[in-house]
């Protein structure tokens, strides 16, 4: 059996190398082939302004067909509440779901793709949300009667004092005491004149 010579030697340990290198590009050309995240709404480290009502992620590839019970987005609130609602959309390589958050402050994206390739992918982004909250804010209510209508105080009567006196019947009360003072002093006056005549 002939030997290979030097040049064939070299040859064949180049050949070698290329395929080593080969499998090796390879190999991790398809670890790094997952989907990856793209952009978001809100945006990450941003702070919302405006009203809240769903939060999306799009990623460069739609997700594994058929793998939407693996595929989970949340929404945490400053309190660690999970304020997302209903299921996951998945329209193209774009997720979503409704949120409802109720206070201002951090929140708190958690969510979990499943590439086409079938592997998981997984990562959180966080915002400030300074919105308003579900439902607005309170109000002060308006005093009302027992007929649902706003009630206005009426006016204190004219001539009313403290305690609600009537000053008119006051001086009505004042006058007619007067009077029978005066009745009296008449009838007395009378007697005493009838008493004080010399008898005949």
């Amino acid at each position: 059996m002939t030997r290979p010579t030097g040049v064939r030697r070299a040859a064949i340990t180049m050949l070698t190398l290329a395929l080593v290198a080969g499998a090796t590009i390879g190999g991790a050309e398809s670890a790094s082939a997952h989907d990856y995240l793209v952009s978001t709404n809100p945006v990450a480290d941003s702070t919302v302004t405006e009203t809240l009502s769903q939060v999306s992620l799009t990623f460069n590839e739609p997700p594994l067909a058929d793998a939407s019970a693996a595929i989970a987005i949340e929404l945490h609130d400053p309190s660690g509440a999970n304020v997302a609602t209903g299921a996951v959309s998945i329209v193209n390589s774009t997720l979503s779901i409704d949120v409802a958050p109720t206070t201002p402050g951090a929140y708190t994206v958690l969510w979990q793709n499943v590439s086409a390739d079938g592997h998981a992918v997984s990562g959180e982004f966080g915002f400030d949300y300074a919105g308003p909250a579900v439902g607005g804010g309170s109000s002060t209510p308006e005093p009302t009667t027992a007929a649902g209508s706003s009630a206005t105080p009426e006016p204190a009567a004219a001539g009313t004092g403290a305690g609600g006196i009537q000053f008119p019947l006051v001086l009505i009360g004042i006058g007619s005491a007067v009077g029978v003072v005066v009745i009296v002093a008449a009838i007395l006056l009378i007697l005493l004149r009838r008493r004080s005549r010399p008898g005949p």
